[in-house]
């Protein structure tokens, strides 16, 4: 049976946890090319070296004549393959113990990280000398306008590229999103000067999404679930005039940049840059491609993680959601620019809802660069994932566990931290 504070959280991020299935078969992969396998969740804290077997906003030199020209040619490296994923061995430390942590974020300039906690607090994890975090007094509490009713809560939070902003996003007693910018002021945080950037009623209080990030240029990605309830009842993801069930972009005064690909669409909201989804619970850019990485929540079938290369983000693409569940049709018509997944995976009674990850770019685990970093809420367990050159997939599921794993943060180096809503702030680091 689960505890009550497991099946808040299930609530959290499904709303339709019991109605996963309780028996079946181990988790499937399914990608191109792409070799899973499965084994039993374990407790320990090191990968086998042995593969497993797997709507409202608110609101610029003359020329010269030479004999040699040298070019440098900047390349991004392959990620890894199949085997290297196989015999890639990585640990995990318990850094930090929260209240229910769902975003954390690396200060510009600092080695100090804000942890957003989900009934409203943000604090300071500051290193101490043992390779853990000082948990420090909360720099900014919103707890007076947060609830955490179904999947409520302080949801997401980013930081401005100067650090004179934090962006926060949560749900509040009459079942609204908000998404706000708190000046910041080294490690002080005004909360009178806070500007309301957009906010959305939610006609029920289960897929709320909630994540933030913000892009190299200094613009805000939101993601929002397509209201609730089950088989998306309002087709939400798939109008264009509502911003449930899709990724806003939107820059840090509210307004939609001109890039957004329906900016000038009669039939469309300009801040509306994906659509589609029904719950997109994390989703992280790759600093060194541009990539959209998105983990969107399944309903009872599948899970799904789609990639959206740099070049097509500006696309407008449709990710399919009701008329897909990951790669399954589910009786509707298949979408205009509909974008296929990258990856799914099966809901099992162990695995029930994927926790959209981040692209490892640190350099404490060479082996690991390039490798796509995420999991399950339900079995907990950490996956790793590339796609390499010819399209294809490779993916392994490692026996690192996180209970009841929420979320997946990075900081200043790029070291990834998986987050527990039981509190603990796991660090990835070398076996």
């Amino acid at each position: 049976m689960r505890s009550t504070a497991s099946i808040v959280t299930c609530a959290l991020l499904l709303a339709s946890c019991g109605s996963t299935r309780h028996a079946g078969p181990s988790p499937t992969t399914t990608a191109t090319s792409a070799t899973t396998s499965t084994a039993p969740p374990t407790t320990t804290t090191t990968t086998s070296t042995t593969p497993p077997a797997t709507t409202t906003t608110t609101s610029t030199a003359p020329p010269t004549t030479t004999t040699t020209t040298t070019t440098t040619t900047s390349t991004t490296p392959l990620p890894p393959d199949q085997a290297m994923l196989d015999s890639l061995v990585v640990t995990m430390a318990l850094v930090a113990t929260l209240k229910a942590p769902l975003a954390l974020v690396a200060v510009p300039g600092t080695d100090v990280l804000l942890a957003a906690e989900r009934p409203g607090l943000i604090r300071t994890l500051t290193p101490d000398a043992d390779g853990t975090f000082l948990v420090g007094d909360p720099v900014l509490d919103l707890t007076h306008l947060v609830d955490v009713r179904g999947e409520g809560g302080l949801l997401g939070m980013a930081i401005s590229p100067s650090a004179d902003e934090l962006y926060l996003s949560y749900t509040d007693h009459d079942l609204t999103s908000h998404v706000i910018a708190v000046p910041l002021d080294g490690l002080e945080a005004d909360p009178e000067g806070r500007r309301t950037l957009l906010s959305l009623e939610q006609p029920y209080p289960n897929h709320n999404g909630g994540h933030l990030v913000v892009d190299p240029e200094g613009r805000l990605l939101i993601g929002f679930g397509d209201g609730g309830l089950w088989d998306d009842p309002h087709d939400n993801a798939q109008d264009l005039g509502t911003w449930l069930g899709t990724i806003l972009r939107i820059d840090p005064l509210g307004d939609a940049p001109s890039g957004n690909p329906f900016v000038g669409d009669p039939d469309a909201l300009d801040e509306i840059l994906l659509w589609g989804l029904r719950n997109p619970w994390r989703f992280a850019l790759d600093p060194t491609t541009g990539d959209l990485w998105i983990g969107d929540v399944g309903q009872n079938a599948v899970e799904e993680v789609t990639r959206i290369p740099a070049a097509d983000i500006d696309l407008g693409l449709n990710l399919g959601w009701p008329a897909f569940e990951g790669d399954i049709r589910t009786g509707r018509p298949e979408p205009d620019e509909h974008r296929p997944p990258d990856l799914t995976y099966e809901r099992t009674g162990e695995s029930c809802s994927v926790i959209g990850g981040v692209v490892y770019r640190g350099e404490a685990i060479p082996d690991l660069v390039g490798t796509y970093v995420f999991g399950d809420y339900c079995d907990g367990r950490i996956r790793l994932a590339t796609i390499q050159p010819d399209g294809s997939v490779a993916m392994r599921l490692t026996d690192l566990t996180v209970p009841v794993l929420v979320s997946f943060a990075e900081d200043g180096a790029r070291n990834v931290y998986a987050l527990s809503h039981a509190g603990g702030v796991h660090r990835l680091d070398a076996g």
